[in-house]
């Protein structure tokens, strides 16, 4: 029921797997890089302030 982790991307049995999500570390690191692309797309479509001299 909780070693449900994908073998061939965690390793041997599911080491590679989270300890307590099962989550492997792949998907965790897409989602980060999701998360930053996001952001940036974000970023990129916020008006930026003028400058006040």
């Amino acid at each position: 029921m909780y070693d449900k982790c994908v073998v061939g991307a965690g390793g041997a049995g599911g080491a590679g797997c989270l300890a307590q999500t099962g989550m492997s570390p792949i998907w965790v690191i897409l989602a980060g890089f999701a998360l930053l692309a996001v952001g940036t797309a974000v970023m990129r479509i916020v008006p930026r302030r003028a400058a006040v001299r």
